[in-house]
Formats: C-alpha cells, structure tokens, sequence
C-alpha cells in the first residue's frame, strides 16, 4: 500500500469526489488489500458476535433478577437483602455485573440513559 501517494491525495485541494475515485485506484493496485480486508471484516464479526453473546447473557440475568428474584426479596414491607440464591445474588451484584458490560463494551455500545458512563 502506497501510504505517501494516499497522504498526497488526502491533503491534495481537489474534490472529494476526486479524491475518492483516486484513493480506490491506488488501493486496487496493492495485492495484499483483500487479504487485509478480509480479515478486518472476520474480526469485525468475531466482535459483534462475542457483543452478541454478552448482551444476551446480560438481559437473561436481568431477567431472570426482574421475573425470579427480585420478587422473593419482598417480604411483607420489609425488603430481604438476599435473595433465594443467596447473600451474594443481590440487586448490587446485578448492577455490578451490568455496569461491567457497558464498561467492557464502552465507545461501541452505551445505556440509553447514560447511568454507566
């Protein structure tokens, strides 16, 4: 890959247009841009399948916290501080691991409401 003739052409005054179509001549004369492009794109696949993944297992805990736990914390007034799993399955601990994915995942994907910044 030409990087210099490619920085001549990004810093050059003519239009965008030109630059573009001069940009794809220079790269479709290097060999080794598929090869480069290809595995780019595998791993820009192998990370949203691995954010996939996450993001999954993150919504079934919540779920799973809304629909099973949270509710048997509930007794009476009074609110358990555990839950049937025990002292450690805990609105904290649902928190903590929520706000360990947003942290993993952060600049790619954010809370809609901007709590785990």
């Amino acid at each position: 890959m030409d990087l210099e003739e490619i920085k001549k052409v990004v810093n050059s005054e003519i239009p965008d247009n030109l630059k573009e179509f001069q940009l794809l001549t220079i790269l479709s004369k290097d060999e080794k841009l598929i090869p480069t492009l290809l595995g780019v794109l595998q791993e820009e696949r192998k990370f949203k399948k691995e954010l996939i993944t996450d993001m999954n297992l993150e919504l079934s805990r919540a779920h799973i916290f809304i629909d099973v736990l949270e509710p048997h914390m509930q007794v009476g007034t009074r609110v358990k501080k555990e839950t049937a799993l025990g002292e450690n399955i805990n609105k904290n601990w649902m928190l903590d691991n929520i706000s360990a994915f947003y942290n993993k995942y952060k600049g790619r994907i954010v809370h809609c409401f901007n709590r785990f910044n």
